[in-house]
């Protein structure tokens, strides 16, 4: 090897573990990417919501879901913050003509407010969970009627 040949080898394979610990790192750290494939549970009891679903079409695929929540405030405990845990539920998720759909059930114990702003406060966490989600299906079995809400975030 000539003459500083030696220290640019060694100063390409530093520069390479580098940029290899970082992607890694980031890859490390990323949220975790939902995916379409939603596990689908065998055995579905038929509810009023779901007979519902089914008689429109869907495809109920999923029992009740809880995504569990974990919010670090300041820092979290060990910086003088406080760190807390909180939940998620999705009532089932649905597919209807090979899209997938988040399931709301709207309940008389917490209607849904259907404004733009109510809908929007009460919903827009579903879409942005899963964003391959066509849509949220909210499903009143009281009045017998599914919506389909969709958001699109624009300028």
């Amino acid at each position: 090897m000539e003459n500083g040949s030696g220290f640019v080898l060694i100063l390409l394979v530093v520069i390479l573990l580098i940029w290899g610990l970082r992607a890694l790192r980031t890859w490390w750290m990323s949220a975790p990417h939902t995916s379409s494939a939603v596990e689908v549970d065998e055995e579905i009891p038929v509810t009023e919501a779901v007979a519902l679903l089914e008689r429109s079409g869907f495809e109920v695929m999923t029992l009740k879901r809880r995504i569990p929540l974990f919010i670090t405030v300041d820092g979290g405990a060990e910086e003088g913050g406080t760190d807390l845990r909180s939940r998620v539920l999705i009532d089932h998720f649905a597919r209807k003509e090979d899209k997938l759909y988040v399931v709301k059930i709207d309940k008389m114990v917490n209607p849904l407010e259907w404004t733009g702003s109510g809908l929007r406060d009460q919903l827009l966490v579903y879409a942005l969970l899963y964003e391959e989600a066509e849509g949220i299906v909210v499903v009143n079995s009281e009045t017998k009627r599914i919506s389909v809400v969709q958001f699109e975030i624009g300028e």
